[in-house]
């Protein structure tokens, strides 16, 4: 049960990776805006902790916090592995955008424990170029933000070199962690 979702629902969506810009049916995504609201995801069940209770430890999720996790299915490759099956309006990976950090963002990273592995959580999101889709081609000096784990990560994109068709790079310029107040 996607819990954000609304009580309507809408046929036709905007898939991020067209861009947000093009409609396709809802049951052609993998939009969990659907009328039952579930949505589907392939994770990796790292372990059981049965301590107190049972508690299921999940890894590589693409869900939002907070999210219910109603069942789970075993992946059977041999049974629903389909190689001759096609992606339809995304048949191969997008091109990921170069992440640079700014001395202040490497300086937060380099004081927790974890940021090795949150800098390669950093790298692999904004990579993917977060930002709304009517904005990528802007230059504004617009600071973004998105919230990864316990820390908001504020970034934004700009031009190594003022060439037209040079890439656009997205710049870690501020991490913060986040308190009991700020989540």
């Amino acid at each position: 049960i996607f819990h954000q979702s609304p009580t309507r629902w809408t046929p036709l969506v905007r898939p991020p990776r067209l861009g947000g810009n093009r409609k396709v049916g809802v049951f052609a995504s993998r939009s969990t805006h659907r009328p039952n609201r579930l949505g589907l995801s392939l994770i990796e069940l790292s372990h059981i902790d049965t301590q107190q209770g049972v508690s299921l430890h999940l890894a590589g999720c693409d869900l939002v916090s907070g999210t219910p996790v109603v069942d789970i299915k075993p992946y059977l490759p041999w049974a629903e592995a389909k190689p001759e099956a096609r992606a339809g309006f995304a048949p191969s990976a997008p091109s990921l955008l170069p992440v640079s950090f700014s001395q202040a963002a490497q300086a937060s990273l380099a004081a927790r424990a974890d940021g090795a592995s949150l800098y390669a959580l950093i790298e692999q999101v904004l990579g993917q170029d977060p930002r709304p889709a009517y904005q990528r081609e802007e230059q504004s000096g617009r600071i973004y933000g998105v919230r990864l784990r316990d820390i908001d990560v504020k970034f934004q994109a700009v031009k190594e070199t003022p060439l037209k068709n040079d890439a656009t790079t997205l710049k870690v310029v501020a991490i913060d962690t986040l308190t009991n107040e700020t989540r």
